[in-house]
């Protein structure tokens, strides 16, 4: 019997991932600095009011739309009033997660063997997405300078004739960048000269780090060049186990037309959009903004104490590691010292203080040196492994 290579993946576990199972079935107490899921963290919920979203008795009604539900779509078209961007409900889809508005998305632009851009580092689950569709990834690098940017020289060079869309995450996972108002005018410029479109995952736009005000807005309702702009309650309402997402199709009228009619089709040929979270969506995007606003506080706390504690200020001890600058989004990168591999650095806190954190290769960071940690972890747990962290370093490097 044989399957299919799109699903011919290595599912060895890596010396890491055993070490840290071996630890949880001797029942050790391991200091998780991966965590990114908010319903894990200790942020407070308002429980009746999502109860009571989910209890429409309009749930036992089966009435399904390709698009979503109207009321749903509505909701999405209200957020991004929110973020100043004005949409045409019809071009806003519902979808099960922002995974499923990626596969929708691969199949609608690409043809087999043609090319994805994406940028580097890089998320993990893209490449899965991607062969499970059959299209091929490319990449662009982000580049980090005192803060990150799009290498838009390197960028125009990543362009090929096959390539058929460009993914934009904004802001970047785990970088943590927003895309700046010059940056998006040349990959506007570009995309349009080779005739690709733009996929802008904005899952994290809600969480800013920075007070600059050169970020682009949202990408929802621009015309310049086609775009197909991602969201999700996963991340915006702290909902990921609801499993709702949404597309939105902006551009030039005739292209989102035919966009929107082939999207139907697709979305319809699945209809996997429970009816229930539809439903609750508007009173889940109203009763959710204190959850929002609390996870906005964790990730800025963290933040805050990662860079008091590294920079040295009020400390006695300096340490030979470092925190690059985040604009915002859950996740942030450690500068580490390259006496080793950060694979090696990340199992030696395993094994040794039980500090569970990602080495960089697993977001396809090219250069070593460098670990990710989640802002999103519970204070107390975040301040002590950091610190313990750091010191261990600082200890190992003398």
């Amino acid at each position: 019997m044989k399957f299919s290579v799109r699903t011919s993946w290595n599912r060895e576990q890596n010396r890491m991932t055993r070490l840290y199972h071996e630890l949880r079935e001797k029942g050790t107490t391991i200091h998780d600095l991966t965590v990114s899921n908010p319903t894990e963290c200790g942020i407070t919920y308002p429980c009746p009011q999502i109860f009571s979203s989910l209890s429409d008795p309009q749930s036992l009604h089966y009435a399904p739309d390709p698009h979503g539900l109207l009321t749903a779509r509505r909701a999405v078209t209200a957020y991004y009033q929110e973020h100043s961007a004005v949409i045409d409900e019809d071009n806003v889809f519902i979808t099960a997660s922002t995974s499923e508005a990626y596969s929708f998305l691969f199949s609608l632009l690409c043809n087999p063997g043609e090319t994805v851009l994406a940028p580097r580092p890089s998320y993990p689950l893209f490449e899965f997405l991607a062969q499970l569709a059959g299209v091929r990834l490319n990449y662009y690098p982000l580049r980090y300078d005192g803060g990150w940017y799009i290498d838009t020289e390197a960028f125009a060079r990543a362009m090929t004739p096959s390539t058929k869309a460009i993914i934009l995450v904004h802001p970047h996972n785990p970088a943590g960048m927003f895309i700046k108002n010059d940056e998006y005018k040349r990959i506007l410029t570009i995309a349009e000269r080779h005739g690709a479109v733009l996929i802008a995952d904005e899952v994290f736009i809600d969480f800013p780090l920075s007070s600059r005000k050169d970020f682009v807005g949202t990408t929802a309702g621009v015309s310049d060049v086609p775009t197909f702009t991602i969201g999700g309650i996963s991340k915006t309402l702290g909902l990921p186990q609801l499993k709702l997402g949404w597309i939105v199709i902006s551009g030039e009228e005739k292209y989102s037309r035919e966009a929107a009619g082939r999207l139907e089709i697709l979305s319809d040929t699945y209809l996997s959009v429970n009816t229930p979270v539809q439903l609750a969506l508007p009173e889940l995007m109203s009763c959710c903004i204190p959850v929002r606003r609390s996870i906005q506080d964790r990730i800025r706390s963290n933040y805050e104490y990662l860079h008091s504690l590294l920079s040295g200020s009020g400390q006695q001890m300096s340490y030979p590691c470092s925190a690059l600058e985040t604009e915002g989004g859950w996740y942030t990168i450690l500068r580490i010292p390259r006496t080793q591999t950060a694979e090696a650095w990340a199992i030696e806190l395993l094994a040794k203080h039980n500090i569970y954190v990602y080495p960089g290769h697993f977001f396809d960071f090219e250069d070593e040196g460098f670990l990710v940690a989640s802002l999103l972890t519970d204070e107390v747990t975040f301040r002590h492994s950091i610190k313990l962290l750091a010191e261990y370093i600082a200890e190992s490097v003398g």
